[in-house]
């Protein structure tokens, strides 16, 4: 950011934030509406019957202001297969089709909300890393990919990109990772994440001093007395070694019982637990909330067909006690 766009952004009034990014950016170089910001999300993702975009899916997500969300991420999918390897975007007959997310994301803007826009590979990633030919094939079409999303980011004018999404076997390619950022900062201009597998992802890669935020998808277990004091230490020595924000891009747990030792697990075989999803929700806000450097969290999963209950043993906190716990947090200023 030059001296030239820092003195038109304080003009805008928005001084004390462009003083802040050039503290926290260490290498980033995010465009002009490029600002880090706390978010109160959940990931909003498009389950069967109700696409992105239709009344179905609007009438959740404005259910969804009502507990204090104020950030949607919209998670597109692509899928790679084939020999030569073609990583697909997401067709015009998907449930996460470009109109629809355009559609949802204007209505979800026009109510004040922020929106990531989170694309996903589906399938086919570990075939990518067979041969360095291999990898090379999987960049380059990841790349374009990846830039026809952030196109469609430019389009609905996201608050926030997430540039992958739990790519283990490949984040150990730096250079090609930070060429990717590069690439997509030619596009977009906003805040880049990247989202981080818990464990030994979120704990190697290199090149989170080249994005906004450390993304981290968190489905570290909890301990028997379900303190998250040991995972907030394991968070906050990535934070400081970067000195960037942390968000949870993703966070969750079943509502079924020992949800806390597998928290990665969507169903189960456990009888419903209502009481553990909550208690596992509550740990991690207990622990992280407050935090300064902790930018917020989307919680995996609130589906656009309303999906969820009493009875449901998933881990959408939606109709369940979790999601008023959420609203009491999300409604709550921060410290």
């Amino acid at each position: 950011m030059g001296f030239t766009t820092l003195v038109r952004i304080a003009a805008a009034g928005a001084l004390t934030t462009a003083l802040a990014y050039l503290l926290t950016a260490s290498g980033a170089t995010p465009g002009r509406h490029a600002r880090l910001f706390f978010q109160r999300g959940v990931s909003f993702t498009a389950e069967r019957g109700v696409r992105y975009g239709s009344p179905d899916s609007m009438d959740m997500v404005r259910g969804l202001a009502s507990f204090g969300v104020d950030s949607i991420a919209l998670i597109p999918y692509g899928f790679s297969r084939g020999n030569p390897l073609e990583i697909r975007i997401a067709s015009a007959r998907s449930w996460e089709n470009d109109a629809g997310i355009v559609r949802l994301a204007a209505m979800a803007k026009e109510m004040g909300m922020r929106v990531m826009l989170k694309p996903h590979v589906w399938r086919g990633r570990a075939e990518a890393t067979s041969t360095p030919e291999a990898k090379r094939i999987w960049f380059e079409q990841y790349t374009k990919f990846l830039e026809h999303y952030a196109r469609l980011a430019v389009r609905i004018n996201a608050d926030l990109f997430c540039v992958g999404v739990e790519l283990g076997a490949l984040t150990q390619e730096e250079a090609q990772w930070r060429s990717l950022i590069r690439k997509v900062r030619g596009i977009y201009d906003g805040p880049l994440v990247y989202a981080a597998n818990f464990g030994e992802e979120f704990e190697r890669i290199r090149f989170w001093d080249a994005l906004d935020y450390i993304g981290l998808d968190n489905y570290y277990a909890l301990p028997e007395d379900y303190s998250a004091a040991a995972l907030l230490k394991k968070v906050e020595a990535v934070q400081r070694r970067y000195r960037k924000p942390v968000l949870f891009t993703e966070a969750g747990f079943s509502s079924a019982e020992d949800a806390r030792k597998t928290p990665w697990a969507d169903e189960t075989a456990n009888a419903v637990s209502l009481e553990e999803q909550t208690r596992c929700y509550e740990a991690l806000l207990q622990a992280f909330y407050s935090k300064k450097w902790f930018h917020g969290v989307y919680w995996w999963k609130v589906g656009t067909n309303g999906y969820g209950g009493p009875d449901n043993n998933s881990m959408t906190p939606w109709g369940k006690p979790a999601m008023e716990l959420v609203k009491k947090y999300y409604t709550t200023v921060r410290r």
